[in-house]
């Protein structure tokens, strides 16, 4: 029986899977604290972590909190007590990662977050932020649409998870632009949760709802391609701007049929490489940026091929 109830506990604390990669000639073990093993542009990024563990002869231990932070701050304990070097960490909760790095900088062990960026002070408290200007994202993706809709239309947009400032900064981008133009009016607005699954189903409901509308803005990808499907079953897409970001492959694929009109690249393979390479330096007591820059880049379709490269 208590062989059993410790089975549970370790499953509870590192979720579905425990990852290791072994050796390194430096005997260097980076524990990944990842936010959700389900998400399709985080699944990429994990995958470039591990090859870029390989690559470097480093152990890794990836977890998955499954977007739920009482467990995330239970695998960093867990990590702690490992001893691993360096912990990576994708926060479910940027806004709470106080107490994370309280309990790293205890232990001297340096934390460096990706993808997803707390706010200051926890920003300046990292060893780096690895990741792109989500803004920026939400900017160039929103000056795209507006182009397409010729400076004049009402506009739709998707958000991803609520508590997430990848969320917050890519929304405020598309304000930001929509603000610039009278002619643009965002008439609806609603959280897909980063899901293909959510985007379809709250697309749906609008379509239902009667609300016209001419251009869909999604936070990634997923949720874009939820509202093409939606769309798609009622014979609306031809008459609708859409635009995701992220630039995955079922995205590219979705592109090059016409089904979608923008979106932004987030490098997920450049994530997760230069994650494990920051989490290197910082073990090594090297000097590292506070913020350690992936930029995002514009992608429409005459890019595709380009940009499909990229994910081969």
């Amino acid at each position: 029986m208590k062989k059993s109830i410790s089975l549970l506990v370790l499953f509870l604390v590192f979720g579905a899977t425990v990852e290791l990669w072994a050796g390194g000639a430096r005997g260097v073990h980076i524990g990944v604290a990842a936010a959700d093993f389900d998400d399709v542009w985080m699944s990429f990024m994990h995958e470039s972590m591990r090859t870029e563990a390989r690559k470097q002869g480093v152990k890794l231990t990836i977890v998955d909190a499954k977007n739920n932070f009482t467990i995330q701050q239970t695998q960093i304990d867990t990590l702690i007590a490992q001893k691993v070097d360096a912990i990576v960490i994708v926060p479910v909760d940027p806004y709470a990662i106080g107490p994370l790095l309280n309990a790293t900088d205890e232990a001297g062990i340096p934390l460096i977050a990706v993808n997803n960026a707390p706010e200051e002070p926890e920003l300046s408290r990292l060893a780096t932020y690895v990741g792109s200007d989500s803004l920026y994202a939400g900017t160039i993706q929103m000056e795209k649409v507006a182009e397409l809709l010729g400076w004049k239309g009402d506009v739709i947009i998707i958000w991803g998870g609520m508590g997430n400032r990848a969320r917050s900064l890519r929304t405020e981008g598309n304000h930001n632009v929509a603000a610039q133009y009278p002619g643009i009016e965002v008439v609806r607005e609603g959280t897909g949760n980063w899901q293909r699954k959510r985007g379809f189903q709250l697309m749906e409901n609008w379509i239902q709802s009667g609300v016209n509308f001419d251009a869909v803005v999604a936070n990634n990808d997923e949720m874009a391609i939820g509202a093409i499907m939606a769309l798609e079953q009622v014979d609306m897409l031809d008459d609708v701007i859409v635009a995701g970001i992220g630039a995955t492959p079922d995205a590219l694929e979705a592109m090059e049929e016409g089904k979608l009109d923008v979106t932004v690249l987030q490098d997920a393979y450049k994530h997760g490489a230069d994650s494990i390479q920051a989490a290197i330096k910082a073990v090594n007591r090297e000097e590292l940026p506070k913020i350690w820059d992936i930029p995002f880049e514009l992608v429409i379709p005459a890019d595709v091929d380009k940009y499909r490269k990229l994910w081969e």
